[in-house]
């Protein structure tokens, strides 16, 4: 009798430590997935300012699709092109900061960007106006 509680006490305790993992799995995404996040979602813990921008890369890239991740360095993929990103987290996995690279395409032009974004754009090589 003894060593089926403690079996059952053993199994009990397993299925706590794995119930916790996965709550703390949910509360900290991969780096990539946070981006997916943002980006698919124009989330409500990003500032006004910032919903703002994704809304306009989003707007002029076209369609969104995903996040490419080589290491640290990650890469937002679009229809029209892609936006290179440089993130910083935070101990719970959030994002503490981003920093958007030069989008790169062959098809996209600086004349087609929403107003907001074309003084950032004139920044970079490939989209001179």
């Amino acid at each position: 009798m003894q060593i089926t509680n403690r079996v059952a006490m053993m199994s009990s305790t397993a299925l706590l430590l794995v119930q916790a993992l996965a709550i703390t799995a949910q509360s900290q995404p991969a780096p990539e997935v946070a981006i997916d996040r943002m980006f698919r979602y124009e989330s409500s813990s990003t500032s006004r300012q910032g919903r703002d921008l994704l809304i306009s890369f989003k707007k002029w890239m076209e369609t969104y699709q995903r996040i490419r991740t080589d290491g640290n360095n990650y890469e937002a993929i679009f229809d029209g092109g892609s936006l290179p990103i440089e993130a910083k987290f935070k101990a719970n996995g959030s994002i503490e900061s981003l920093n958007f690279g030069c989008p790169i395409s062959k098809s996209l032009s600086i004349n087609d960007a929403p107003e907001d974004l074309r003084k950032a754009l004139s920044k970079c090589a490939g989209f001179k106006s």
